[in-house]
C-alpha cells in the first residue's frame, strides 16, 4: 500500500466547475477596470487558479460548437500578422475571437476564451514564443502558424535552439491528421522543424498538412548575411548555411551544401515587391488560389513577410483572394507597430516598436530608405521582465543610418545611458545625445523638436515594448488616441 504522502501523478488538479470559476473571474475583471486598470490578463489568471484546466475545457466547448481555432508564433510581428489574419476573416463575414491587445501568454489567450463563451466561427490567438508548448495541447489548434524564430530576451527564452526544441515538441504532441501547420519557409531554423515534423509524421502513416509561405523577389534583397542574423547553421547537420538571397536578418533563400537540406519552394508566396519607405508597399502573390496584387498601408518589408503568413492561413481557411486584398488595402498598424497618431497644433508622433537587433534593423532600414526627415526621434530603452533584462542587443544593430540621418537623438528610459553610449560609438556627437530620463518629459522634447526642427512636424519614437506601453498611456491621456486596451478581446464580424 503506498503512502499517503507519496506524490500525486503530474497533472493539473480539475479545480472548480467553469460556471463558477467564469463569473468570479469576470467580477475581477470588472473591479480592475474601476480602479482604472486594463487588467486584459487578470480574468484569466483568476480562472487559471480556480480552475486550472480551465483552458482545456473551454477550447473542448469551442471545437465542439464547430469553432476553428488559428495559433500565431513568431518572435517578431505576431501581433501584425494576427491582426491581419482576423481582419481577412472578418472582411468575410466570419465572426473572430481575437486576443487584440496582444495578451499573448497563458493568461491572456485564457482571458480571451473565456470572454467569448464559446461563440465566433473561428478564434485566431496571438501566442508568445515561450507559451506556445503550454497552450498547444490543451486548445489543439486547428492551424498552427510558426514564423520567424530571432534572438529575443535570452533571459528569458535562453538560446534559439532552446526554443526550437520546445516548439518541435510542441509539433510532436499535435494530431497530423487533423492539424495544418502555414510555416515560414525562408527561416532555416523553423523549416528544419516542420521537416523534422513531417518525416515522423509519414513515417506513422500519416500525410501532414503543411503550407510554407515566403518572399521570392530579389529586387529587395540584402547583400549577404546581416551581422545581426542569427541561424546561420544548418539544424540538421551544423554545416555553414549558403544563401542566394536574405531578406530580413536570416530569412532567405537558403540551403546546405553539406546534408542537402534546402529552403522548400513556398506555396504561398510574394514575388514582387516595391517598397516607399513610410508609404504603402505594392506586392503580387502567388498562391494555390491564383496571382493577385494587394497594397500595404503598413511599411516595411518585415510587414510583407506578416501579411504573406496571414494570407497563407487565410488561404487554408477558406477566405477568397478578393476578401485578403479588400482586408490588407484597409489594415492598419497594432499599436505601437508604426502607429502614426496626429498631435494637437498639426504633425505627429509615430510609435516604432523594438525589441532586438533583426527587428530594430528593420526599422531603421524602412526609415531611412525613404526621403524621411528624421531630425525629430528619440529611442526609449527599458530592461524590465516584458522587454528582456539583457540589453546588450543594442550593440549588435546596425543604427548608424539612422544617426546619420537623425543628426541628433533624444534618449530615455531605464537605460538611457546605455543606448547614449551606443549611439556615440555609432559616431554621434555627445552634443547630440540629449539625455531625459522621464518618458513623458522625453516625448514633449522630441514633439519640441519637431515643432522647431522640421517642416511638417513628424515625429519618431523607436521604444523598447514597457516604454512603448508608458508612451502610449501618456498619448491615451491626452486624448490623441484610445488607450491600447480600449478594443477589448473581440468576437464580432465587419458588416
Amino acid at each position: 500500500m503506498s503512502s499517503p504522502l507519496a506524490p500525486l501523478p503530474a497533472r493539473r488538479r480539475l479545480g472548480l466547475p467553469l460556471f463558477i470559476a467564469g463569473p468570479i473571474a469576470s467580477l475581477a475583471r470588472l473591479l480592475s477596470r474601476m480602479t482604472g486598470r486594463e487588467g486584459g490578463a487578470l480574468p484569466g489568471r483568476v480562472l487559471l487558479v480556480l480552475a486550472p484546466r480551465a483552458l482545456e475545457r473551454m477550447s473542448d466547448i469551442a471545437r465542439r460548437r464547430g469553432r476553428r481555432t488559428v495559433l500565431v508564433s513568431a518572435t517578431n510581428g505576431k501581433t501584425t500578422l494576427t491582426a491581419m489574419l482576423a481582419d481577412m476573416l472578418q472582411s468575410e463575414g466570419q465572426q473572430v475571437v481575437h486576443n487584440v491587445t496582444g495578451a499573448n501568454l497563458r493568461s491572456g489567450i485564457t482571458t480571451t476564451m473565456h470572454q467569448s463563451r464559446g461563440r465566433g466561427d473561428v478564434a485566431v490567438l496571438e501566442t508568445d514564443e515561450a507559451t506556445l508548448p503550454l497552450v498547444a495541447p490543451d486548445i489543439e489548434p486547428d492551424v498552427i502558424l510558426l514564423g520567424n524564430l530571432f534572438r529575443d530576451q535570452l533571459d528569458r527564452f535562453g538560446e534559439l535552439e532552446v526554443l526550437a526544441d520546445r516548439w518541435r515538441a510542441t509539433l510532436g504532441a499535435l494530431d497530423p491528421a487533423r492539424v495544418t501547420v502555414v510555416f515560414d519557409a525562408d527561416d532555416p531554423l523553423i523549416a528544419a522543424l516542420v521537416d523534422d515534423y513531417v518525416t515522423h509524421a509519414v513515417a506513422a502513416g500519416v500525410t501532414p498538412r503543411v503550407v510554407p509561405y515566403g518572399l521570392e523577389d530579389p529586387d529587395v534583397a540584402q547583400e549577404g548575411l546581416p551581422h545581426a542574423a542569427d541561424s546561420r547553421f544548418c539544424r540538421r547537420c551544423g554545416s555553414a548555411l549558403t544563401y542566394a538571397h536574405s531578406w530580413v536578418g536570416h530569412l532567405g533563400a537558403w540551403q546546405c551544401d553539406s546534408c542537402g537540406l534546402t529552403r522548400p519552394v513556398p506555396a504561398v508566396a510574394a514575388t514582387k515587391v516595391v517598397l516607399d519607405g513610410l508609404g504603402a508597399t505594392h506586392v503580387h502573390m502567388r498562391t494555390p488560389d491564383g496571382e493577385f496584387d494587394v497594397r500595404l498601408k503598413i511599411p516595411g518589408l518585415y510587414n510583407v513577410y506578416n501579411a504573406v503568413g496571414a494570407i497563407a492561413a487565410a488561404t487554408v481557411l477558406g477566405v477568397p483572394t478578393a476578401r485578403i486584398a479588400e482586408a490588407l488595402d484597409e489594415a492598419s498598424p497594432a499599436f505601437g507597430r508604426f502607429e502614426r497618431i496626429p498631435v494637437p497644433g498639426g504633425g505627429t508622433i509615430t510609435l516604432l516598436l523594438v525589441k532586438n537587433p533583426t527587428g530594430l534593423n528593420e526599422v531603421v532600414r524602412t526609415l531611412t530608405t525613404g526621403n524621411i526627415d528624421l531630425t525629430a526621434s528619440l529611442f526609449a530603452l527599458n530592461d524590465l521582465t516584458a522587454d528582456g533584462r539583457d540589453t546588450s542587443w543594442i550593440w549588435d544593430a546596425d543604427i548608424e543610418p539612422l544617426l546619420k540621418r537623425a543628426g541628433a537623438i533624444v534618449v530615455t528610459g531605464e537605460r538611457a545611458a546605455e543606448f547614449g553610449l551606443r549611439a556615440i560609438y555609432g559616431g554621434l556627437d555627445p552634443d547630440g545625445v540629449i539625455y531625459e530620463p522621464d518618458i513623458e518629459d522625453a516625448m514633449y522634447r522630441l514633439l519640441e523638436r519637431a515643432r522647431e526642427f522640421t517642416e511638417h512636424h513628424h515625429a519618431y519614437a523607436l521604444v523598447t515594448y514597457t516604454a512603448m506601453l508608458k508612451m502610449r498611456a501618456v498619448i491615451a491621456n491626452q486624448g490623441w488616441a484610445k488607450n491600447y486596451w480600449a478594443n477589448e478581446p473581440r468576437t464580432k464580424a465587419r458588416r
